[in-house]
């Protein structure tokens, strides 16, 4: 009895010390699972930090798709070739009927060369012109260097950009300004020359009714796209993505239903790319001219 005993107490300390041992080794594993969570956390934060450093928005500029871009950028190429100081809004229209995006695919019904001769040629020419207007655009895509660097977008471009950024917030819930969204700005700018260009290249109202109804539609479609296919915290890079790509691949990726997969390989290139990138020079730049600027002001000395 008493061998037996001792045996068991044996046996219950033994249990008592593997216990004990089993503890004290599932307390280090859930300290180093916390260890590795929170620096997990700690380097997720530093990338989104680096980034919307990096990413800083400034101007409107910095939300236009690749395809507005190009439009942006050749409605400059249009006033420079047409002799113009500044870019109104009938050349971004013009811009607009030349330039390769999915917006092209909605005007091409009315997108012909007699129409645009017709209506675009007479407004930039004055009917001075024998030359057809497609035998001058295919002189200006030869040249296509911006001589004039002073050329600069009017106070009416200015504003049309600003409301098409207020359009995208308010309508369509991302920052995101496509070449369909600067076509309907243009279009709702009421009894500007650009409006009324539209309608007389479109044909009647039911027809721009019809034009804006389809852009609307396909704008709408693409945002609920990326609200449903795409995780709520990877929806940020899905504009960023729609920012890079041309709107043509994007909505290619929304076809064939990888927009997931796509905003996923981009969030991971993007988020290495800017780990490896040093952002410390750039902020003591910053801070030094900071500083530089401070120094010119001048205080009261009043209290």
């Amino acid at each position: 009895m008493i061998i037996h005993f001792t045996k068991s107490k044996k046996i219950l300390r033994d249990k008592k010390f593997v216990s004990t041992k089993l503890f004290s080794n599932l307390d280090n594993n859930q300290l180093q699972t916390s260890e590795k969570i929170k620096n997990e956390k700690r380097k997720r934060n530093q990338a989104y930090l680096a980034l919307d450093y990096s990413l800083s928005r400034v101007s409107y500029f910095d939300f236009f798709s690749s395809d507005a871009f190009e439009i942006a950028k050749q409605s400059k190429y249009f006033a420079q070739f047409f002799e113009k100081q500044a870019v109104t809004n009938e050349l971004l229209l013009l811009a607009c009927f030349h330039c390769e995006s999915s917006l092209l695919e909605f005007l091409k019904p009315y997108n012909t060369p007699e129409n645009i001769n017709k209506y675009l040629t007479s407004f930039f020419l004055n009917g001075k012109s024998e030359n057809s207007f497609s035998t001058i655009l295919t002189s200006f895509t030869q040249q296509k260097i911006l001589n004039n660097q002073n050329i600069e977008y009017s106070r009416q471009v200015n504003q049309l950009f600003l409301k098409a950024g207020e359009i995208a917030v308010t309508r369509f819930k991302n920052p995101v300004i496509t070449s369909e969204l600067i076509f309907l700005t243009l279009i709702e700018e009421k009894n500007s020359s650009a409006t009324k260009l539209i309608k007389k290249i479109v044909g009647n109202d039911v027809e721009l009714s019809l034009l804006r109804y389809r852009l609307f539609k396909h704008l709408h479609s693409q945002e609920s796209s990326i609200r449903t296919e795409v995780s709520k915290n990877q929806q940020y890079f899905g504009y960023l993505l729609k920012t890079q790509l041309s709107e043509k691949e994007f909505d290619k990726l929304l076809e064939t239903k990888t927009i997931n997969n796509g905003v996923s390989l981009f969030r991971n290139v993007l988020i290495n790319q800017i780990m490896k990138t040093n952002i410390f020079p750039e902020l003591f730049r910053e801070i030094k001219q900071s500083i530089k600027l401070t120094k010119t002001r001048k205080y009261s000395s009043e209290i």
